[in-house]
């Protein structure tokens, strides 16, 4: 998957796997909301990379590889409550007092917070990114984002994954030593996806997330079935929060232009584009001071940008080189 793979919310969800209502005591040690279903780890393309080992079972958080614990531990329990439904689940927290997990909240949820300390603080849902597929919470207290680390090429990391499996049991954790893909940059610095399948699975859990060494998480298995690098999924929640729950969207559609730049093939009505005056035909050659070569350049650009801030843009009409001021929509509000 490639974040040209652009984002929208016009489909998102609003219902949510009921699993078992948790207490604190369990939901504390959860490090990712479990959602039971069918996935596998993902793990490193490249040939010189080390077969994952099979999957142990934890039953308790000391039954861990040390590096691990903390992280298994320190989370944050979500209660969701919309009608009819009240479900509780653990979510990965972040720093900017965000958190994420991969379960689906309905946009008429009320959703509450709690850790070892705080209880029943208020919690909002900023907005979901389906490329992903990660659910993005503001937290209403301040609460202590886990130490984030790059993700690393070739070298061992331990995944792990909760096991609930009823309301008055102990958690328990699948966990393996596996190795995870080195994701790449390009010149702008857009994080390229790179995970293939891996042999080894967690007893079928959706969510995982792969701790180093030193302790800090690096990665997160999200419902796409892809490990993103914690760091990625930590500036995606953070777009999308400040983009008041958007991806940035201009509106347009387009190609790659000989020499360098986008042609604009198509404009969407009342579009930010359309507001800028920017015209089929013309071509993006310039965003914010940075050469534009590609619409996948566009495209990752505008994915790691909140919606309804303002850019810069260059482009060429005709024969003269003109210069806009646009203010990015969301992709599903047009205004006229």
């Amino acid at each position: 998957m490639h974040p040209s793979e652009l984002p929208n919310f016009d489909a998102l969800e609003t219902s949510l796997r009921a699993h078992a209502k948790t207490p604190r005591t369990v939901a504390v040690v959860m490090l990712l909301v479990l959602v039971v279903g069918g996935t596998v780890l993902m793990a490193n393309r490249g040939s010189s990379t080390p077969n994952d080992l099979p999957a142990h079972l934890a039953t308790t958080l000391k039954a861990l590889p040390a590096s691990s614990r903390a992280a298994a531990a320190a989370t944050v329990d979500l209660t969701i409550t919309w009608p009819g439904h009240v479900t509780d689940v653990a979510a990965l927290v972040l720093p900017h007092d965000l958190a994420v997990t991969t379960t689906v909240i309905p946009a008429n949820a009320i959703i509450s917070g709690s850790t070892t300390t705080k209880v029943n603080f208020p919690v909002t849902l900023e907005g979901r990114d389906n490329v992903m597929g990660f659910s993005i919470v503001k937290l209403s207290v301040p609460i202590a984002a886990l130490p984030l680390d790059a993700m690393p090429a070739s070298t061992a990391v331990v995944a792990v994954a909760p096991i609930v499996q009823g309301s008055t049991t102990v958690p328990e954790f699948d966990w393996s030593m596996t190795t995870l893909g080195d994701p790449t940059n390009n010149a702008q610095g857009v994080v390229r996806y790179l995970a293939t399948e891996s042999d080894s699975s967690l007893s079928g859990s959706v969510d995982a997330i792969a701790v180093d060494s030193a302790g800090h998480v690096v990665a997160v298995l999200s419902s796409r079935h892809f490990w993103y690098p914690a760091t990625f999924v930590a500036q995606v929640a953070d777009v999308v929060a400040t983009g008041r729950g958007c991806h940035a969207d201009l509106g347009v559609s387009g190609s790659n232009e000989q020499g360098g730049g986008v042609l604009i093939t198509k404009i969407k009505p009342y579009s930010a584009a359309a507001h800028a005056d920017l015209k089929v035909g013309d071509v993006i050659t310039n965003w914010n001071g940075t050469d534009l070569n590609t619409w996948d350049q566009l495209a990752s650009t505008l994915y790691l940008t909140p919606a309804y801030t303002t850019a810069h843009v260059t482009y060429d009409h005709t024969t003269t080189v003109l210069h806009a001021v646009v203010t990015l929509g969301c992709p599903f509000r047009l205004v006229p």
